[in-house]
């Protein structure tokens, strides 16, 4: 996938200021940037509040060269109408070979021009290093970006802490509380890359930051070491996505034609569990009913959750007999959504679980508390196909062509589900987006959900059978 759709561009009104720090691939990245956002019909200003090489004039359509702020603020709408895309720096700067860039409050004057429809500026140095951290005066981040892009080279992974590997490696060394010559390991880079004092340092209070891991794979690359380097890659986006600070972590290889093969984020699991059922059990919800050993049919579907390997948050949407289906579940690592609208249907508790979920989350994968057959293998394959697409939603298709549950929604649907009412829940909205959906074929049959104290009985006792996805590399 392209670099637009993980950094949501494509969704957003707002005109995108996006700040490339960090080492490993800006330059590669900040081009590719600029090809994308031109194509989506954006005129869009790239610069460097740092220094560029000369080489790389030629990766834009059109280049200015100007140490005066009142002709850049004069000409650049004119060129931007020809060109769409073009390079803006000061001039030839004292270093053989390099351009250099412009002051950070300069960038942000030339955002403001009513022509310019987004920016993408490199703002930090490396040395051509995998690997920085960031000297007092580092990184040099507008104060207007609305995104920063920490990006790293995943082949410092293993290398020894040099001035061969990482820029400024005795600052590095500092922040990651290790000492010199010693191999990088997958925690301490996520030390480095998560410091605030390090890969966070100078985003804006007002930026979304976001973690690229360039794997700088290609046809040379041997499989082995392209194996490891992935699964180190997605060891390190899991670190670093337990601590706050970025958006989310995207994998992938600069140089490719697709940049971004990954985008993981915080995707939580909301257990619909506020119905009353009062046809199958009287005045006791059916999410009590006894299941396993010394366990509740709400709590079994909750474990089953909090089993799964992809989910951040689990919450639970709890209404009739609130406290005795909150007690249930008490002592589990999960969150309780109250949802005192329940008798509205089934709506009401898909609001109630959206409004629950923190402000970064990437995604929301549903389940019924009264489908006990869900498995963690299909959870987690939801999840890594959300993370391969980026798709507005993702299904599983259970043998026969079915699909069923559980589904996953992305983030951007989710003023449309929490817009819904009556006793529904995403199969409009499933409806409406139509080929967008992901559909992620499943080894196993359909979960069935408990309507009658017949399917109760047969599925208590029957085997819980771990369905698994079938789709490749998941």
């Amino acid at each position: 996938m392209d670099l637009s759709l993980p950094l949501r561009l494509r969704q957003s009104q707002l005109k995108p200021v996006i700040a490339l720090t960090g080492a490993g691939g800006k330059s590669t990245l900040l081009f590719r940037l600029g090809a994308e956002l031109a194509a989506a019909g954006r005129q869009t200003l790239l610069t460097t509040t740092t220094r560029l090489w000369t080489a790389q004039v030629d990766r834009a359509p059109f280049a200015m060269l100007s140490a005066n702020p009142q002709v850049l603020r004069d000409e650049l709408p004119i060129s931007l109408r020809g060109y769409r895309q073009v390079l803006v720096a000061r001039g030839l700067a004292a270093e053989p070979g390099k351009l250099q860039g412009l002051a950070p409050d300069l960038v942000c004057q030339l955002a403001a021009l009513a022509d310019v429809d987004a920016v993408a500026v490199e703002a930090d140095g490396s040395r051509e290093r995998l690997l920085k951290a960031p000297a007092v005066h580092e990184p040099a981040v507008p104060f207007c970006a609305t995104h920063v892009l920490v990006v790293a080279g995943m082949a410092a992974l293993g290398q020894p802490l040099t001035t061969a590997t990482v820029h400024r490696p005795e600052r590095a060394a500092h922040l990651m509380g290790m000492a010199m010559g010693e191999p990088l390991s997958v925690e301490a880079m996520t030390r480095l890359l998560c410091h605030p004092q390090g890969g966070l340092k100078g985003v804006p209070p007002a930026a979304q930051a976001f973690l690229y891991l360039n794997l700088a794979l290609d046809a040379t690359t041997p499989v082995e070491a392209a194996a490891q380097r992935l699964k180190a890659a997605r060891q390190l986006a899991s670190l670093a996505l337990q601590a706050p600070g970025f958006q989310a972590v995207l994998l992938g290889s600069a140089q490719a034609d697709q940049p971004v093969d990954e985008a993981h984020g915080r995707v939580a699991g909301i257990i619909l569990a506020a119905g009353r059922a009062s046809r199958l059990a009287g005045d006791l919800p059916k999410q009590l009913l006894p299941w396993g050993t010394g366990n509740t049919l709400v709590g079994h579907v909750v474990d089953q959750a909090l089993a799964a390997q992809g989910l951040a948050d689990v919450v639970v949407v709890i209404g009739y007999e609130t406290a005795a289906v909150a007690a249930a579940v008490q002592g589990r690592p999960v969150t309780c959504a109250a949802n005192l609208r329940w008798e509205e249907g089934q709506s009401s508790s898909v609001r109630a679980g959206l409004a629950s979920l923190s402000q970064n989350t990437t995604a929301a994968v549903f389940l019924l508390a009264d489908q006990p057959q869900v498995s963690p293998a299909v959870v987690d394959a939801l999840v890594q196909a959300h993370r391969e697409t980026q798709a507005p939603a993702v299904v599983p298709v259970y043998h026969g062509g079915q699909r069923g549950n559980p589904v996953l929604f992305d983030r951007g649907v989710f003023g449309e589900l929490m817009a819904l009412s009556g006793d529904v829940g995403g199969r409009a909205l499933l409806r409406r987006l139509g080929a967008a959906v992901h559909e992620l074929p499943v080894d196993g049959d359909q979960p069935r959900g408990i309507e009658t104290w017949e399917d109760y009985l047969e599925l208590r006792v029957a085997p819980v059978v771990s369905s698994r996805a079938s789709e490749p590399g998941v």
